[in-house]
């Protein structure tokens, strides 16, 4: 496997063993560079060992299957991601091969694991490789494990392994002067514990001629002319809000800041068991959703969102679900007259089928990506494309993220990987996909990507314009004229340039400057992860868990103390009190997950016997039936408030393990 000139000049520090950076546009080879250093590395040791970590599961297979195969010839490469059942061996695993390709949550597990057929440590390793690097930073990840080796690094311990990060991307982290991206690039070299950060300065012709960049163009609509369907939900929410006798709400519907304010009204009057506000809120969020919805795809694809709301299980018997209900009923049959009329159909979906059916010619060999912002805006022009008859020749397919949703369901892993296979061999030319295929995906005949309608920063869109990788490919920003999405762009270009610059200047400093920047910067970073921790850990036994009591969000009964709740595995959190079967019911039919697990499998959804909010679900855990609870379903009494939370991890009291044995008896 020959490098071209240009990667051996990127990784020549790599190759003498420093920990550094390889910074390459996308599509110029890094995880081939990777592949070459961990090829020395592992020749030039005796008992070397490489973790090559990625932050997106696809990715592990990709880099399985493509680049680190050429190492299957001389050693043993394995690969490990949350969806395969055999990562409970990890750390045998790690026994017996020489690569390790595996997301970093699954080191980050091992790492933290005090089981001793899963635990590891950073020492097993000679040489971690960080894929798209960038991401170490806060509480990302491969921070985590990066504080983890500085931590040892700064109390002297000897044998760690070299560490190789690989970005096109570093970013400025939202900085916009220079100090302050030169500033940022530093701390990711600090937390990397980059020696160098290498990027080609004698081959940037030889690099250019290798990876062509597309061609970049701004497609801009105008706003619609006439919205009556957006105008209707709009008066619909006016009279919600008349409802809730709440004068000072804002009415900036329709926009993201609305979104906010609505969705911090619904937890205060949560935690003070304000029903009637707490419901309302929530139908005006859905109000919302579906007002963006119209602003970014069809009006019927808002309508279906809220008809899809609205046909869910209520609580029948109060007043205010009854009056939210009627409201919708009264304006169903106009809302659905209007959604249909095509006088008033979004102008962004008519500049879409130019720019396709520009590029996708009913013989033609093109492929292309549509980016969009959600899951439910992908979905819907992907059933908006097989509507149009201009463009029934294009093989269309929808790509996001692996994630659970309750918005739009979500994509297992096995199937990202069926449509990117689809994609790639040309089954498939045209994928609707949210930010998932950003990063990292090996898709190099793309030759038209299209941002639909996005706010993202400058990572993002360097990210996804590497994607169009094909000679002559075009780079499209298809937004409203005059709006924050282009704007946003604008500054991003501007953004880029300034991270160049920041780079230059990190890698022009003097060493002795650079070594005594690093330093502080570690010390720092660990101090104040070890001050978090401590923190945390502390707050963790604020009060007694017989002291706190959790109520039903939307009904406001007590249903448990806090001493009923124990941890199985460390992450699901069970009500262990036979009394507590009295609170809930059981819905009909198993949740299926793709995946299976080892001690237990999923049972049915629960929800509030007096009211039917969902409450989470049944767990099956070694023939024992469990309730699980989600703990935002829940409002949590402490001596010293009541509050929401999102996660379990944030309460205030401690939460024992689960003891089958205990429980058994």
């Amino acid at each position: 496997m020959e490098l071209r000139g240009y990667q051996r000049e990127a990784a020549a520090p790599a190759l003498r063993g420093r920990n550094s950076i390889v910074w390459l546009p996308t599509g110029a080879g890094k995880t081939r560079v990777a592949v070459h250093v961990c090829r020395r590395h592992l020749e030039s040791r005796r008992g070397g060992k490489v973790a090559v970590l990625v932050n997106k599961v696809h990715l592990v297979d990709q880099h399985t299957e493509k680049e680190f195969h050429a190492l299957q010839d001389t050693f043993k490469v394995a690969s490990i991601s949350g969806d395969t059942s055999h990562k409970a061996f990890f750390a045998c695993l790690v026994k017996e091969s020489d690569v390790i390709i595996c997301t970093a949550q699954i080191l980050q597990n091992a790492l933290v694991s005090t089981e001793e057929d899963t635990h590891v440590e950073l020492t097993d390793f000679s040489l971690l490789v960080i894929d798209e690097c960038h991401h170490t930073h806060k509480d990302a990840v491969y921070n985590k494990i990066m504080l983890r080796y500085l931590q040892c690094k700064l109390s002297g311990e000897q044998d760690l392994p070299q560490v190789l990060g690989l970005t096109a991307s570093p970013g400025t982290g939202g900085a916009t002067s220079f100090d302050g991206a030169v500033q940022h690039i530093l701390q990711i070299c600090a937390n990397l514990d980059t020696e160098k950060i290498t990027s080609v300065q004698d081959e940037v012709q030889h690099l250019q001629s290798h990876v062509p960049q597309p061609k970049k163009q701004y497609d801009l609509c105008q706003e619609r002319v006439q919205d009556p369907f957006g105008e209707q939900l709009k008066k619909m929410m006016v009279q919600i809000q008349q409802y809730m006798e709440k004068p000072d709400l804002p009415r900036d519907f329709g926009t993201q800041i609305y979104e906010q304010r609505i969705v911090e009204l619904e937890n205060r009057a949560a935690e003070r068991f304000c029903r009637k506000t707490r419901v309302c809120a929530l139908h005006l969020r859905k109000y919302n959703d579906a007002l963006l919805i119209n602003d970014t795809v069809r009006m019927v694809d808002a309508f279906q969102c809220l008809q899809q709301f609205y046909s869910a299980d209520r609580d029948e018997k109060d007043p205010t679900e009854q009056f939210l209900t009627a409201t919708f009923e009264e304006n169903r049959a106009s809302l659905q007259a209007l959604a249909g009329d095509q006088r008033y159909e979004n102008p962004r979906l008519g500049k879409l089928e130019g720019i396709l059916h520009e590029h996708f010619q009913p013989l033609g060999t093109s492929r292309g990506i549509v980016f969009t912002k959600t899951r439910q805006s992908a979905h819907s022009l992907l059933s908006w494309l097989q509507t149009m008859a201009t463009l029934r020749h294009i093989r269309a397919a929808v790509l996001t993220g692996a994630g659970y949703s309750n918005q739009t369901r979500h994509m297992t892993q096995n199937e990202q990987q069926d449509v990117i296979k689809q994609f790639r061999e040309g089954a498939l030319n045209l994928l609707f996909s949210t930010s998932v295929a950003e990063e990292g995906l090996d898709i190099p005949e793309c030759n038209i990507v299209v941002r639909y309608g996005l706010m993202t920063n400058e990572i993002a869109m360097m990210q996804a314009r590497g994607r169009a990788r094909a000679e002559n490919s075009v780079y499209s920003v298809l937004a409203k004229a005059n709006s924050r999405e282009v704007s946003r762009e604008l500054l991003n270009e501007d953004l880029v340039e300034l991270m160049k610059r920041a780079i230059q200047a990190v890698q022009a400093m003097p060493e002795q400057e650079y070594c005594q920047k690093i330093r502080e910067l570690q010390r720092v970073a660990v101090a104040s992860w070890l001050m978090k921790e401590a923190r945390i850990s502390e707050r963790r036994q604020l009060h007694d868990p017989d002291a706190v009591r959790l109520y039903c969000v939307n009904c406001n009964t007590a249903v448990c103390h806090g001493s009923d709740i124990r941890t199985v595995e460390g992450m699901h959190h069970v009500n262990v009190n036979p009394e507590f079967r009295l609170y809930y019911r059981v819905s009909s039919g198993k949740i299926q997950f793709q995946r299976t697990f080892k001690d237990w499998e999923p049972g049915c959804r629960i929800a509030c016997s007096a009211c039917s909010q969902d409450w989470g679900m049944e767990m099956l855990y070694r023939q024992v039936k469990l309730p699980i609870l989600c703990i935002k379903n829940f409002v949590v009494e402490t001596p010293a408030e009541k509050r929401r939370y999102k996660k379990w991890s944030a309460v205030t009291f401690p939460i024992k393990a689960f003891d089958y044995l205990e429980y058994c008896s």
